[in-house]
């Protein structure tokens, strides 16, 4: 570019800077503050209406955005809000841009203000919604919301110039709404309202709910009345947070009061909310009674009065007149219906020394209103006469008797009587005492109910039916005359004997064995039974019964439904182990008392450290059901199952390893002689062998085609094999080859144990158990008591056994049999051993427990009358 040309468009250059140089301010433009705009919806006109409104504000800025709202509610002022009164406000941050507003009214009409200020963005900070903003001395978020500003507090300068320093105000005229009240709905029915029984004793329980227009919160009170709405004193106000209160007379007012009586006013339930809230006058006694409740709210507004009951129900209460309470949950079953058992007891009861149990009270919880009540029952119905609110009504009505006798049919009502009683016996102010008596035909407790409430650990699971296969393990038909022996281990407090009635052939009492607490005591137990056949041998579980496995004087079985048993004590007592498991368990194994495995269908593997107090999952996923296992180590194991199944693991679970079987069949046996050579055996008469502790695997050829269920090694060389169709195959070179042994006489063998090279035992189908003491060379049959004669329906399989001695060992099979023997399975009993138990009592003397019905067991004419006394006047010592 020439010279002159640079500096022509140098000048123009200058020109134009200098012109805007000299246009910029000095100072820039201020922040306009935003305006604030507030609208009544729907009404452009404010009217007197209720004190629930919608309201609707927004807010314009001409040099910005609007990022929220600080808003603000309710009687601020006593006069309409001025510009200085603003910042004096605690004020509340929104995004939103409306809201339904509801206020509180002090009284019948009153005027309320709304206040909203938008706030622009030259506000950077962000805050929460809800957040309370306060201006005084300074702008700042009030954190801990407690009116003054403090080191949790934030200051917010910014609020100062984004704020519209006006903002935008509305009074409001509001009318209150009076609150409304309903009693409250059934659960079960909303249609029907929860109300106590048509008879109550002095004891009974109210719920309800109530409403208010301008909020629930609103209501202040319930004030409640018996009889008469009339007189104000008569009636007694409840905060307006109670939705319960129970009606209670306490015997020392009742005993001594003869037409009337001022009720205790109780709100919350019975343990853990029940608070006195004063008494009441005018509950009428053995008379007709009404029960009044109003709602008060804030402003002194009142709904109508409600009452209950209604036309035509009634509500009778009844003076108690006795220390003892009868509870009849009772429709059928044994000897007699309800009305004659209920007679029978009010009649032994009578007979008692100084006549105080003449004239017991009842309540009958058992009647029902439908055709066939039984059934209802079965079904898990509550009678007429369970009050809704069993706590706290029912528990309030136990606490007026020094001693409740509560007695059952075989369906018992164990949803009703589990919390009540638990209460009623340990409630330290008054300790109840109660003696308890049942029945068990259809359920054992599934939900933990008795043991929650009764000095019980656990009671047997026996489903109890007569029509399965005899022996009937755990049968309803007990002989007549049997009597029930009473422990005698403190001669100064032995109960007397209970005899089964003698004017039957059996009586259904559906025997039951039960354990007790540790702190508490066996009172009853009944005899084994001895005829041929058996008929109520008892058994803990109905669960067929796959294996076990013993170390010393501990065993352990496993079963279908996931069940596990153990016994620490040669088989006394077993009880059950928790696997969390529901699938069926067909092996275990204990490597000594803590260590174990057990597997099962759908891929289950379950490992214990603790003796089966815990059992850890450690299954694999798989749709095959695993059928057996061998562990060397509690690390090292094999597992096998349906489908060519094989899988090791060397970690304890953590991981498996699956291994090539050389079969599809499915396998269900294996076992090795050490850690390196093994056998395993199954479908189609299949065995496959291993001498590398199973990480490879060879086919044998074989000689049957029939399932092989077992396989065992006596030493290094020789082993056995059992199966359907009478199969016994034995080998004498470690299983590479086969020999039959003809004629065997079990039909299905199922399982086989020796205890050295000589000593075996084989079980199979109807009960049977062979032993050889040659080493399989011969073999001679063993009396169980399980096997049936020919002709007849089979007994019990027996699926597995094991000796934990060449003397001692167990059998276990089908229908939860479990035998045990002593001798080397020369003779056989069933487990568990000895007498069953049947009545405990806890061990501070409040709770008589036993399981069976005691108007079956008065077989000498007197036994139950002497029962009744010894319990009441010596172990309660009333």
């Amino acid at each position: 570019m020439p010279i002159k040309d640079f500096l022509k468009y140098l000048t123009i250059l200058i020109f134009f800077v200098g012109g805007c140089i000299k246009d910029i301010p000095d100072a820039p433009i201020l922040n306009q503050p935003p305006k604030t705009f507030l609208w009544l919806f729907p009404d452009s006109s404010i009217n007197e209406g209720n004190s629930r409104q919608r309201i609707r504000w927004w807010g314009e800025d001409q040099d910005g955005i609007i990022m929220g709202y600080l808003f603000a509610a309710g009687k601020l002022f006593d006069t309409a809000i001025t510009l200085q009164q603003l910042d004096t406000i605690a004020w509340r941050w929104k995004t939103t841009n409306d809201t339904v507003i509801a206020f509180p009214l002090l009284q019948k009409r009153d005027t309320f203000q709304i206040a909203v200020r938008a706030v622009d963005n030259s506000l950077t900070r962000t805050l929460p919604d809800q957040a309370v903003i306060r201006f005084s001395p300074t702008p700042f978020w009030d954190r801990n919301e407690n009116g003054v500003f403090d080191t949790e507090d934030e200051i917010l300068a910014q609020l100062s110039g984004a704020t519209d320093p006006k903002g935008a105000s509305l009074g409001i005229p509001i009318l209150n709404q009076p609150p409304s009240l309903v009693f409250a709905p059934d659960p079960n029915d909303p249609s029907a309202i929860m109300q106590q029984p048509e008879t109550t004793f002095t004891a009974v329980t109210f719920a309800w709910i109530g409403s208010d227009p301008d909020g629930d919160q609103t209501i202040t009170s319930y004030e409640i009345a018996l009889n008469d709405t009339a007189v104000p004193s008569r009636r007694i106000a409840v905060p307006g947070n109670v939705r319960l209160i129970s009606l209670v007379v306490p015997r020392a007012r009742s005993d001594t009061a003869s037409v009337v009586a001022d009720a205790d006013v109780y709100s919350g339930t019975f343990s853990s909310t029940r608070r006195l809230r004063g008494t009441i006058p005018g509950l009428r006694l053995d008379n007709q009674n009404t029960f009044f409740i109003q709602a008060r709210d804030i402003a002194g507004d009142t709904s109508h009065f409600i009452q209950m009951p209604t036309s035509p129900r009634k509500w009778y209460v009844k003076k108690p007149k006795s220390k003892l309470l009868i509870v009849s949950d009772f429709i059928t079953g044994g000897y007699g219906n309800r009305d004659s058992v209920l007679s029978f007891y009010r009649q032994q009861l009578s007979q008692l020394p100084g006549g105080e149990y003449s004239n017991v009270d009842v309540i009958d919880i058992g009647r029902n209103p439908s055709p066939n009540p039984a059934q209802w029952k079965r079904d898990g119905k509550f009678g007429l006469m369970v009050p809704p609110f069993v706590d706290p009504a029912l528990i309030f009505t136990l606490h007026l008797y020094d001693v409740v006798f509560w007695y059952t049919d075989p369906y018992p009502t164990l949803g009703v009587a589990q919390y009540p009683l638990f209460q009623y016996v340990r409630d330290v102010s008054h300790p109840g005492n109660v003696i308890y008596s049942t029945m068990f035909e259809t359920s054992s407790d599934p939900r933990g109910a008795l043991v929650d409430f009764s000095p019980l650990d656990s009671i047997s699971s026996v489903d109890l039916t007569s029509n399965r296969l005899l022996p009937t393990m755990g049968d309803d038909r007990t002989p007549q005359g049997v009597t029930l022996l009473p422990d005698s281990s403190d001669v100064g407090n032995t109960f007397p004997a209970l005899k089964i009635l003698s004017n039957r052939i059996y009586s259904p009492v559906y025997l039951r064995s039960i354990y007790k607490r540790a702190d508490a005591k066996y009172i009853y137990s009944m005899n084994e039974d001895n005829r041929d056949p058996l008929r109520y041998v008892f058994t803990t579980t109905l669960s067929e019964l796959r294996s076990i496995s013993a170390i010393e004087f501990q065993a352990w079985v496993c079963g279908a439904s996931g069940v596990i048993l153990h016994t620490s004590n040669e088989g006394v007592s077993w009880l059950s182990q928790r696997t969390g498991s529901n699938n069926t368990l067909n092996a275990i194994q204990f490597l000594d008392a803590t260590k174990g495995w057990c597997v099962g269908e759908n891929g289950t593997i379950l490992q214990t450290s603790d003796g089966g107090v815990t059992w850890i999952n450690r299954s694999v996923i798989t749709f095959e059901h695993l059928l057996n296992a061998q562990f060397f180590t509690n690390g090292t194991g094999i597992v096998v199952g349906t489908n060519g199944l094989l899988i090791r693991t060397t970690n304890s679970g953590t991981s498996w390893v699956s291994l090539n079987s050389q079969t599809e069949k499915a396998i269900r046996d294996v076992f090795f002689v050490n850690e390196n050579l093994g056998l395993a055996v199954g479908e189609g008469g299949l065995i496959i062998k291993t001498t590398d502790g199973g990480q490879t695997w060879k086919l044998i050829p074989p000689i049957t085609s029939s399932r092989l269920n077992a396989v065992i090694f006596t030493n290094n060389l020789n082993c056995f094999a059992v199966g359907s169709n009478r199969a016994i195959l034995k080998s004498t070179n470690a299983g590479e080859t086969w020999s039959t042994q003809s004629s065997f006489p079990i039909a299905d063998p199922r399982s086989i144990f020796f205890v050295d090279e000589e000593r075996g035992w084989i079980c199979g189908n109807n009960g049977a158990v062979y032993r050889t003491i040659d080493g399989g060379s011969t073999w001679s049959s063993l009396l169980t008591g399980i096997e049936q004669p020919s002709g007849r329906t089979p007994g019990q399989t027996l699926n597995g056994i094991t000796l934990a001695s060449s003397l001692q060992g167990w059998s276990v099979g089908s229908g939860g049999v479990i035998i045990h023997t002593e001798n080397g399975g020369s003779s056989w009993s069933f487990q568990p051993a000895g007498n069953i138990n049947v009545a405990v009592v806890d061990g501070e003397n409040h709770f008589v427990f036993i399981g069976l019905p005691l108007h079956l067991l008065n077989g000498d004419g007197n036994n139950v009358k002497s029962f009744f006394e010894h319990v009441l006047f010596q172990v309660f010592n009333n």
